[in-house]
């Protein structure tokens, strides 16, 4: 089911709990679209409690510093934290200098902050899908 469909689609499956999204595009000129996006997501996941999501990050661009990039995802992560959801998949880029700045700051912000849900990054969706859905 189609929740939200613009800058990003958020496409819920409640059979599963899945809340399935792509993140947009991080460049300097466009944090507003980026916050307003992520603000959708956290949105999305209290008002349908949802408990898995997975984001897709194979065709975004991110354009932006490391800090900022930082900053960017350590307050999803906080917002995150103020919602019921268990599990965050995360599908990477083909761009192997840019899964590795991803890795860097997502441990950085892993001893940063104490981050209660379980958080695995794949290759594919289906990878994902499937580690989502494990009990």
């Amino acid at each position: 089911m189609i929740i939200h469909n613009g800058i990003i689609t958020l496409d819920y499956d409640p059979a599963k709990d899945v809340l399935v999204t792509s993140l947009p595009d991080i460049r300097e000129f466009a944090s507003s679209e980026v916050s307003f996006c992520l603000g959708l997501i956290i949105e999305s996941i209290r008002n349908f409690d949802i408990k898995y999501l997975l984001l897709d990050s194979s065709n975004s661009v991110v354009e932006v510093e490391d800090e900022a990039y930082k900053t960017i995802t350590k307050s999803f992560a906080l917002d995150l934290m103020s919602t019921r959801l268990k599990k965050l998949a995360r599908v990477g880029t083909k761009d192997m200098k840019r899964e590795e700045k991803s890795a860097k700051i997502s441990e950085e912000l892993r001893q940063e902050v104490n981050f209660p849900m379980e958080f695995g990054n794949f290759s594919t969706k289906e990878e994902a899908m499937e580690w989502l859905l494990q009990n």
